[in-house]
């Protein structure tokens, strides 16, 4: 069984999330916790989105009080969700490389940092939904990408079929897309002109570095 679990925003669509404007938003709603939980200021100042979620997650110990953070905090990115997926744009190859992998045999996957409404909307929208019979979305995981736990999902249901892996991939556009594949322990094709630059990319070594989707025909679908 050969599993590919794909990212979202920047790997099948064009990234279009503000995510400066996002974290300027976020900063005064996590003021006071910062102070009463006494949590490092420092690394919340360096955090991108993803890894500022997860440290409050791990690091504000009150549930009530953790919770209430993270729900404002989602209601912050469900925003941006919305004004990124006003722009967003399907890539022109996308529907003929999974249309292939689907009649390959591959089985896919979806393990995205967006949010469950924008993105059920979004798979609609651009008929996506045939493809991944499986997506895990912001909102069932605890910890955000660069954090396996999506892909650990992922893993567990494909497992729970009773075959053997034979190649398991995520397919993404991002350092934090590297990380979680490292972190899950699979193999990651990476895909420029997304969320980071391609220099930074390649100092983090993928397994496969492609300026187009298409180039995963080589990767995925030759004899």
């Amino acid at each position: 069984m050969n599993i590919a679990i794909f990212d979202f925003e920047g790997t099948l669509v064009n990234f279009q999330w503000q995510l400066q404007a996002a974290m300027d938003e976020v900063y005064p709603l996590i003021e006071e916790s910062v102070i009463s939980c006494n949590l490092d200021r420092e690394f919340i100042k360096k955090a991108d989105y993803c890894r500022l979620y997860n440290y409050l997650q791990k690091n504000i110990e009150a549930p009530d009080r953790r919770q209430e953070i993270i729900d404002k905090i989602d209601a912050v990115f469900d925003f941006f969700d919305t004004d990124a997926a006003s722009r967003w744009e399907i890539y022109p190859e996308v529907h003929q490389l999974l249309s292939a992998l689907k009649r390959s045999g591959w089985n896919l996957a979806l393990a995205s940092n967006v949010g469950r409404q924008a993105l059920d909307l979004m798979l609609d929208k651009f008929s996506l939904n045939r493809y991944f019979p499986l997506t895990v979305s912001r909102n069932e995981v605890s910890l955000l990408k660069p954090e396996s736990e999506g892909l650990e999902r992922i893993k567990t249901h494909f497992q729970k079929e009773g075959s053997t892996t034979s190649q398991m991939w995520m397919v993404g556009d991002s350092v934090t897309d590297i990380e979680t594949a490292r972190n899950a322990g699979i193999k990651v094709a990476i895909l420029t002109n997304g969320e980071d630059k391609t220099e930074r990319l390649k100092k983090h070594r993928p397994d496969f570095l492609m300026q187009n989707l298409s180039q995963l025909d080589k990767l995925f679908l030759s004899d």
